[in-house]
């Protein structure tokens, strides 16, 4: 079963294992090319190649270009010898079965609210697990991991959520979801900031290699993951959140973390909720899809706060390519994918105070995978956990 092989950190299955990663990360490839990188004999790679084939692992991808013989027969993963789970736990939670190149098979997803407390949630996601394997005729065994993108901050060596910010739901403090979850499925299960799993799959998505990579998420909080040269540069308690406390305007507006002036106090839903109320008292936003329909309706004074929004974001944006120069900036949300006027800001206003020198190197766009970022990227956090030595 390849889960076992997977899973077998043993010395004597490292090699093997590396041979697999680089089927996984470069097919279809031949066997030629594995050599350029795969130091050990070409009899042994022919072995070790039979072996994955025989064993259902690997599978053949059609031919190469020939070089004056045969064309060579190219190499990659049998897409359907495993599944992964990813999960993502924000205001929307949502269930992916993938395949192994992380192919979406079906998904199941909910929107958090009030009542959506720890002992009401995780059933409902571990239930939602087990109807989407019954659905696809696989079972458990099936299962090589599970990863799980959720807001911060984490304890994420004893996979525990801690009272994440602005979490609509209570009750969220101190829980050992990844212990909950193993109850049912006892396979190998990370947890992280969805930020981070986000910017790893649009890592992988895009093709990146050595780029330094920041990916911003906004909406009723801030978070950013960054990738760079290829490495997630997480933090130790998996709080992304903490780009969302960039000062953006010294003694300004107040934030739910107590401090003056945060990006949050300005360019989360929230914050645009608030400043739209306090300027028309008759007006009460409570979603960000009324948020969106005023937007697109040309309410004066929603285009003025949502335009005032864009200006901060892309001040704090700036600051944070100053600070960590990525090559790629990609941004995410639910006004950066509905208003195009409103991405356009944020970008034109990050481009203007970014400091000169780097202003044509750098890139900023959408990301490519959406929403599904974050519980993709948890499952590929999984499968690049089984190959670090």
């Amino acid at each position: 079963m390849l889960r076992d092989f997977i899973w077998d950190d043993s010395k004597k299955n490292q090699n093997r294992k590396s041979l697999y990663q680089l089927i996984h990360r470069e097919g279809p490839i031949s066997k030629s090319n594995v050599l350029k990188s795969f130091s050990v004999p070409q009899t042994t790679l022919t072995r070790m190649v039979a072996e994955f084939e025989g064993n259902g692992w690997i599978r053949s991808g059609g031919f190469g270009q020939p070089s004056g013989g045969r064309p060579p027969v190219l190499y990659k993963v049998r897409e359907d010898a495993g599944y992964f789970i990813g999960i993502e736990i924000a205001r929307v939670v949502q269930v992916l079965l993938l395949d192994l190149e992380f192919n979406i098979l079906n998904r199941k997803k909910f929107s958090v609210t009030v009542e959506h407390t720890p002992e009401i949630t995780i059933p409902f996601i571990i239930n939602m697990m087990k109807q989407l394997i019954q659905t696809h005729q696989i079972s458990v065994s099936d299962i090589i991991g599970i990863g799980i993108g959720a807001i911060g901050p984490l304890d994420r060596n004893n996979g525990r959520m801690i009272n994440p910010e602005s979490f609509i739901a209570s009750g969220w403090d101190n829980v050992p979801i990844v212990n909950e979850i193993k109850k049912e499925f006892p396979v190998p299960i990370l947890i992280n900031n969805g930020a981070n799993t986000a910017a790893l799959a649009e890592y992988q998505a895009q093709l990146f290699s050595s780029e330094n990579l920041l990916y911003c998420i906004s909406g009723y909080g801030i978070r950013c993951g960054f990738i760079q040269a290829g490495i997630s540069l997480n933090s130790r308690q998996g709080d992304a959140s903490s780009y969302g406390h960039i000062i953006v305007e010294p003694g300004g507006r107040l934030c739910s973390c107590g401090k003056k002036g945060c990006l949050n106090a300005y360019s989360s839903f929230g914050a645009m909720f608030a400043q739209i109320k306090r300027e028309v008292p008759s007006m009460e936003l409570t979603s960000s899809g009324q948020l969106v329909e005023a937007l697109n309706q040309n309410v004066h004074i929603v285009e003025k706060v949502v335009q005032e929004s864009a200006y901060y974001y892309g001040l704090a944006v700036a600051n944070m390519i100053n600070l960590l120069h990525p090559d790629v900036v990609l941004l995410e949300g639910k006004l950066i994918k509905e208003s195009e006027a409103y991405m356009n800001d944020v970008i034109s206003i990050a481009t203007e105070h970014v400091y000169s020198n780097r202003r044509r190197d750098i890139t900023i766009r959408k990301g490519q995978l959406g929403r599904d970022a974050v519980a993709v990227g948890a499952a590929v956090e999984v499968f690049h956990s089984f190959f670090k030595r």
